[in-house]
């Protein structure tokens, strides 16, 4: 699997709306975008800025329901906790056929894999904690 390195940014917590920006810019109408970070990283705060900046309102987390739709254009999927196989059965993978952008925070290794070797429209999101009121975002497309 080979990633390139789109953008790369060090930004305090009130410029989240410029990652964003960039998101939004470089995946284009219709991605799959994995979001990694520890808890608290901001993964859930990015999503609200990339809804906001796509038009669709406020975003509540997934972390209970594993799928939020925001219109017909953007989807939110949290899989803390749920193994890949939990995935398969519940008919999640048709979801990422959908023509939109949907933001994944906790894949399964297995499903970044089945992504890439799918052809998916595919990127990855690195959130690193750089202090109380700072994080460094990495922006990465993945291809086979």
């Amino acid at each position: 699997m080979k990633s390139q390195i789109l953008y790369e940014a060090v930004v305090g917590l009130d410029n989240v709306a410029e990652i964003a920006k960039q998101v939004v810019s470089l995946v284009g109408q219709s991605a799959i975008v994995l979001l990694h970070g520890t808890l608290a990283a901001g993964k859930t705060t990015l999503v609200a800025q990339i809804a906001k900046r796509l038009g669709e309102g406020s975003v509540s987390s997934p972390t209970f329901s594993l799928q939020q739709c925001y219109g017909s254009k953007m989807f939110h999927y949290d899989f803390y906790r749920v193994e890949f196989d939990e995935i398969l059965s519940l008919g999640l993978l048709e979801e990422f056929e959908k023509s939109g952008i949907h933001l994944i925070e906790w894949a399964p290794l297995a499903l970044k894999e089945l992504l890439v070797d799918a052809g998916f429209n595919l990127y990855e999101i690195e959130i690193e904690v750089v202090d109380d009121s700072s994080r460094k975002y990495i922006i990465k497309a993945l291809d086979a």
